[in-house]
């Protein structure tokens, strides 16, 4: 039995460098963190096993007004770059904080190029462009605009890790596919409902409007529960525009929908517009319609 000893100890010397190899691998990968899942989706599409992809803000939590627990801050310390959305309200009250906490981290813009909408944040009828200080940070509900992001994270990574490009160019072109399928199939799905204002009580779906043709009416004020005079004002609208679906955010007290929704007979659907498989929610989203 001694004479077996040996091998034993071979095979475990090996297996436990092999692990410990692994780990350290793992250790010394380097992190680029985003800000929200859809973010992070579309990061870990590109970089591959190339980078760790930390998204600070969790599910279920509202992007608009997070604080960040500590061991998210410590990742973000650790990070080579932080790509943002682009004007969401995390970013706009701690980036500043971020950066400065971790001078080294490179911050890329991944809204950069994308036609940005405003003032979609109150009750009404028609978009309105003029109220440039109300930026519309949703970006990523629609696919057209996810193309641009896609885009600008491709060119970060690149600029990150310049040894990486082909590799990078390969992921990124399959990511482009799936947009485009997605921008296709939410395209045939919606074309029928052309002009139709649905409500929703966060105005989230506001570039998935605009970019396909319909019509969005927020429940909510400015990011407020609405008043019982707001609430009427926003009824008498969706009855003039016969609106029956309701869009709530898993996020939201579902208790307001639910009362809106009863005064035009219409539909309650729960919606996850920061959900990590972006595309299937965009799916769900347009199912909604039928």
């Amino acid at each position: 039995m001694k004479l077996f000893r040996p091998i034993w100890m071979v095979i475990l010397f090996s297996c436990l460098s092999f692990v410990l190899s692994c780990a350290h691998q793992t250790e010394q990968k380097r992190i680029v963190t985003v800000t929200i899942q859809p973010q992070k989706y579309f990061a870990e599409k590109i970089a591959g096993d190339r980078f760790d992809i930390n998204c600070i803000v969790p599910n279920g939590s509202n992007p608009e007004a997070y604080d960040p627990s500590p061991s998210h801050l410590v990742r973000v310390g650790k990070s080579v770059a932080y790509l943002k959305i682009g004007y969401i309200g995390f970013e706009m009250a701690w980036l500043n904080k971020l950066a400065k906490n971790n001078p080294e981290m490179k911050i890329y813009d991944t809204s950069e190029g994308v036609a940005l909408l405003t003032g979609t944040h109150e009750c009404r009828e028609e978009p309105n462009a003029l109220h440039m200080e109300n930026i519309d940070p949703h970006i990523w509900s629609s696919p057209k605009r996810a193309r641009v992001i896609a885009r600008n994270m491709y060119d970060a990574f690149v600029d990150i890790d310049p040894d990486g490009k082909e590799y990078y160019a390969k992921n990124y072109a399959e990511l482009a596919t799936e947009i485009d399928k997605i921008d296709t199939l939410l395209t045939r799905k919606l074309t029928p409902h052309k002009g139709e204002m649905f409500a929703i009580y966060h105005p989230s779906l506001s570039y998935l409007a605009h970019d396909y043709g319909l019509r969005q009416l927020s429940v909510e004020l400015n990011g407020k529960g609405p008043s019982a005079f707001y609430m009427k004002r926003a009824v008498d609208v969706a009855r003039k525009n016969n609106v029956h679906v309701v869009f709530i955010q898993k996020e939201f007290d579902m208790k307001q929908a639910l009362t809106f929704a009863e005064e035009l007979k219409g539909k309650v659907i729960q919606i996850d517009p920061l959900n990590y498989e972006w595309g299937e929610e965009l799916i769900h989203i347009a199912n909604a319609f039928d």
